[in-house]
């Protein structure tokens, strides 16, 4: 296929920032760009290049967790609390400079101007995946389902053969999924990650085992094999299934409640339920209204028998996610998510309405399984103040239809 390089549409290219090639310039020099500024042990931002930072802290924390080196972990944690609260976008895309493919300055999240490279969303899961086996902290594991369905995800059009490069949350026209790019890492390292996906889903240690993942799936690890069953994106159910066990010891699962989950309920056998850990307190609010922190895992401990079965349910309102005063652009603005999945505009199933002026009813959403509507979704149907139809799709499904406009925020 014609190679091309990713691009802007003009209308988003027309927003760059003022002196944002000087600033490029600045951070090349100084050797930021390159996360060279300073020793890893004192990066406690993410600044320069956003995958080749993903990539860095990847490395740096599978360093130190194969390698027994607490002292990498600080500085490691440290970037990531900045990146989730004043350098990430509502989707998970991180990148805010097309210029530099790279971050930009604390609560710089233009969404029409956001680059938001799929190879930088792929990265960070690879760097939450190794953070989540090295802690066992579930904001991570919660960080890597978010940007999985939403910023990485928004790479690979329907068909698998056309792709996103850049990943805007605003677009006027102008943008469509191209068959190949001149630099193809994203098709090819979105084709890997999916090929590998099943490698995400769990994680072992003495005496438990880790639901990082609800994505149907078979585990055989010798001595214990289960099955497990999802509804999600669409549907809040999951059900394990023990079906071999060797020995008679205790096993605890370790179940992931999402930051995004109303309520989580489990049954064992059918029978009875766990309370649930309340949410931890976060001294300092996100830019984008998601909060990976407030996940918690569920542990459930018991002699495990063939059969046994786990049955897991959670609530997936729809909700409304906001943005803190001091994110320039997104005042009076709300983004739409459902489960794991952020939801947008699309104007193709809105003829007639004015994507970026149209003022949302909040008293008016509706989540409705559509089987016909992009392979079968669950979209949310609303109305305007003024009462004029709406129609929300999950963000990573826009663009499958040839060139439109879109909008993840929209008034309120």
């Amino acid at each position: 296929p014609a190679a091309l390089p990713p691009r802007l549409p003009p209308d988003n290219a027309a927003l760059k920032p003022r002196f944002a090639t000087l600033r490029w310039n600045l951070a090349a020099l100084s050797g930021a760009y390159f996360q060279q500024h300073a020793p890893i042990r004192r990066q406690t931002a993410p600044v320069g290049h956003a995958v080749r930072f993903a990539y860095l802290e990847t490395a740096t924390a599978m360093l130190g967790r194969t390698g027994g080196d607490e002292s990498l972990l600080p500085a490691l944690e440290a970037a990531w609390q900045r990146m989730v609260t004043r350098r990430m976008y509502v989707t998970g895309g991180i990148g805010s400079l097309p210029v530099s493919e790279g971050f930009g300055n604390d609560d710089e999240l233009d969404p029409a101007y956001a680059y938001a490279e799929t190879c930088a969303a792929l990265g960070s899961l690879f760097w939450n995946w190794e953070m989540a086996q090295w802690t066992g902290a579930p904001r991570y594991s919660d960080l890597f389902e978010w940007q999985l369905y939403n910023a990485a995800a928004v790479g690979m059009g329907l068909e698998g053969d056309r792709y996103f490069y850049n990943n805007p949350l605003a677009c006027r026209g102008g943008v469509t999924r191209l068959a190949w790019y001149a630099v193809p890492c994203c098709p090819s390292n979105l084709s890997r990650t999916w090929a590998d996906l099943g490698s995400y889903i769990y994680s072992g240690q003495a005496g438990g085992l880790s639901v990082h993942q609800y994505i149907s799936s078979e585990l055989d690890e010798g001595a214990l094999r289960l099955s497990l069953q999802s509804g999600l994106p669409w549907q809040g159910r999951a059900r394990i299934e023990i079906t071999a066990v060797e020995g008679a010891g205790l096993l605890r699962l370790l179940l992931r409640r999402p930051s995004w989950a109303g309520t989580m309920r489990l049954r064992i056998n059918g029978e009875g339920s766990l309370p649930e850990p309340e949410p931890a307190a976060q001294s300092e609010a996100t830019d984008t209204g998601y909060d990976p922190r407030g996940a918690a895992f569920i542990p459930v401990e018991r002699a495990w028998q063939v059969g046994d079965t786990v049955e897991i349910e959670f609530d997936m309102p729809v909700r409304l996610l906001r943005a803190p005063e001091r994110v320039r652009g997104h005042a009076g603005r709300v983004a739409l998510a459902c489960g794991p999945l952020v939801y947008c505009l699309e104007s193709i199933d809105n003829p007639g309405v004015d994507l970026f002026d149209a003022r949302l009813d909040p008293a008016s959403l509706a989540p409705v399984e559509d089987p016909s509507l992009l392979g079968g979704i669950v979209r949310i149907d609303a109305k305007t103040v003024a009462g004029q139809p709406l129609t929300f799709i999950p963000y990573f499904l826009w663009g499958n239809r040839g060139p439109s406009q879109m909008t993840v925020w929209v008034k309120e």
